[in-house]
């Protein structure tokens, strides 16, 4: 995945799914590797994290976070999507609200696309 825009190009993310950690090395020239920020999320908050990051630069649908979140088949998500929006809805907000005070260590925030799903972002310079 490619993250220009979110990571400086001398840096790399690597994300460890089952230790739930997201973790931001500066590239060296010289092939040494520093921890520039680490950060440890909640099982959700990774489940939601993970597509958020492959979406990027463009938001991730409602659908698909709710399908990451309970390891669904992306049709099956759109189903029970359709039949409690509101409740299907609740699982990936709240999941989603895990994640910006982990985000902000990066630089990054997670903004709602009202009716669509969230983008994840670089926060912008005052």
């Amino acid at each position: 995945m490619t993250l220009e825009g979110l990571i400086p190009p001398n840096q790399i993310l690597v994300l460890n799914v089952n230790l739930r950690t997201a973790t931001l090395l500066y590239n060296a020239l010289e092939s040494n590797q520093t921890i520039v920020q680490q950060q440890h999320f909640s099982p959700n908050g990774m489940r939601v994290l993970v597509p958020l990051l492959e979406a990027y630069p463009r938001y991730c649908l409602h659908e698909v976070l709710f399908a990451s979140l309970f390891s669904l088949p992306l049709e099956e998500a759109e189903r029970q999507m359709r039949e409690m929006r509101s409740l299907t809805i609740r699982s990936v907000r709240r999941a989603v609200a895990s994640l910006p005070t982990r985000l902000r260590a990066f630089g990054w925030q997670v903004r709602s696309i009202r009716v669509a799903g969230y983008l994840i972002e670089p926060i912008p310079a005052r």
